[in-house]
């Protein structure tokens, strides 16, 4: 009697990121940076919007130019791929606060260097291969107005968790222990949070946030919405 073939092991997709209407040379980059986590980087010029409801992305690139707002309009109002890592390339002109409602995650130089491409990669390689386990912080991108007894300041997220966040300045500033912190994260109303100052480095700040605050289940709730885990 002869047995039965054993299954074949089931193979994990490949997690890919979609390279929006940017240069050879910058997808060229991204496209080696993207590989060395094993992340399959693809071009698109001029249909991304089509296949956007057809095939899953797990991240997207694009300039932050005059063009992006439409490719991150369909982005987050796409209903498979709305939750994937938005990177945006910064050219030096552009204030990234007027992207601040569709929550890029991360912030690329314009030009992208290989070391710069690679870090990043590497940075969010455990969100697009949904390694949750091992990724506690996300990263943010979003608008922040900050208040305390020495006066008002704002500033852009870096990356944020139920915990705290941090915080790029618009100006460096010695801000006081205890602050308060509004910022409004996607799709969710807005958020006022008392938070602490635990570390500062030059204009980068880093908050923790007040445990008794009842706006950190605002953020917890965001933050598991994102990762697809509510």
């Amino acid at each position: 009697m002869s047995s039965a073939p054993a299954p074949r092991p089931r193979t994990k997709a490949v997690p890919r990121v979609a390279l929006v209407r940017l240069d050879e040379s910058t997808s060229e980059t991204l496209t080696k940076a993207f590989a060395q986590c094993c992340v399959e980087a693809v071009p698109f010029a001029e249909d991304f919007a089509r296949r956007l409801g057809m095939e899953q992305f797990q991240g997207c690139v694009v300039r932050l130019d005059e063009h992006a707002s439409a490719v991150l309009e369909a982005v987050r109002s796409s209903r498979s791929n709305h939750r994937m890592i938005l990177y945006g390339i910064l050219p030096r002109d552009v204030d990234v606060r007027h992207f601040s409602r569709y929550g890029i995650n991360t912030l690329i130089n314009d030009p992208v260097s290989r070391s710069e491409a690679l870090n990043i990669a590497r940075s969010t390689c455990s969100l697009l291969l949904h390694e949750l386990r091992r990724y506690v912080r996300i990263p943010l991108v979003i608008e922040i107005a900050i208040e305390g007894p020495s006066g008002r300041y704002s500033g852009s997220s870096r990356e944020i968790s139920g915990g705290g966040m941090s915080v790029q300045l618009a100006r460096q500033a010695s801000l006081s222990d205890k602050l308060r912190l509004s910022f409004t994260l996607p799709e969710k109303p807005a958020v006022s949070i008392e938070g602490a100052v635990c570390w500062q480095k030059s204009s980068l700040v880093g908050f923790q946030f007040q445990d008794s605050d009842p706006a950190r289940q605002v953020v917890r709730s965001w933050i598991n919405s994102f990762l697809g885990l509510d």
